[in-house]
């Protein structure tokens, strides 16, 4: 594997969580499946790190895996040096379906109730961190809204409000737009990161959209089709290019694409 330079400064940051050597296993009806082998990277705070790979390469078993769902068949996962055994509060999750929130719960409701539900506040403060995220979603005036008369769009918002109000170690999104229509699924990326900017919380999100991995990570580690594994990890330089139009957005696209599907032995960006 050939890694792309990573900063300099990552050294520095602190470790939020760190995968090491982890095969990941499970069983379906027909037979055991291995969906990720012998993977290993850091998480670090502030990140924006992408799982980038094709349908099936096992990105969403390595979130579930991370979020404390699936046990590692060999290797561990440490959330700030601790090994993580069981789905805790500190990992909070955004899914790509849109049936996410209590539908006999309004908007408010819906965050309210994750936040006493997970005993990290009292009905009270609940309210108040419920507005104040729903707010920062632009939902503010949706407060009393019940999901059934929500877009796919204002849904996927409740839900990454109701994650940003618990306010967890790591924030765990899994192609939470790709159910979205091209226009709503762009607005959602620039809101999305929008709020890193303004908040700064840390994230591990897959996709299998490199365009969508450009636009939202400062780190891509992009995973090979199945069995997953690490080929190589990408840094994104933000001033690098200015739109998915120009001509070294497309390059770096193309340098991407032939790195997951062909076997290149020098790589880099």
């Amino acid at each position: 594997m050939s890694i792309a330079s990573i900063d300099s400064t990552a050294e520095q940051k602190k470790v939020i969580l760190s995968v090491e050597d982890v095969t990941l296993e499970y069983l379906t009806q027909a037979h055991l499946v291995t969906a990720i082998v012998h993977t290993s990277f850091k998480l670090f705070a502030g990140d924006r790190l992408v799982l980038l790979g094709p349908s099936g390469c096992g990105k969403s078993s390595l979130l579930k895996a991370v979020a404390g769902h699936l046990k590692p068949t060999a290797g561990r996962i440490l959330l700030n040096g601790k090994q993580i055994r069981s789905a805790g509060p500190d990992r909070v999750m955004v899914f790509q379906e849109f049936d996410q929130l209590l539908p006999w719960k309004t908007v408010l409701g819906n965050v309210v109730f994750a936040l006493t539900a997970s005993g990290n506040m009292k009905r009270k403060e609940a309210e108040l961190a419920a507005t104040h995220y729903l707010h920062k979603v632009g939902l503010n005036g949706f407060l009393h809204a019940y999901p059934h008369t929500l877009s796919g769009g204002m849904k996927q918002r409740v839900a990454i409000a109701r994650c940003l109000a618990m306010r967890p170690e790591i924030i765990l999104m899994d192609e939470p737009f790709a159910g979205l229509d091209a226009l709503t699924r762009q607005k959602m990326q620039d809101e999305l990161l929008e709020l890193w900017r303004d908040i700064g919380f840390t994230m591990l999100f897959v996709t299998h959209s490199i365009s969508e991995a450009l636009l939202l990570g400062n780190r891509i580690l992009l995973v090979s089709p199945h069995p997953g594994q690490i080929r190589a990890e990408v840094t994104v330089d933000p001033n690098t290019f200015g739109s998915e139009g120009d001509t070294r957005f497309r390059e770096i696209s193309e340098r991407i694409h032939n790195t997951l599907f062909r076997d290149i032995a020098d790589y880099s960006i």
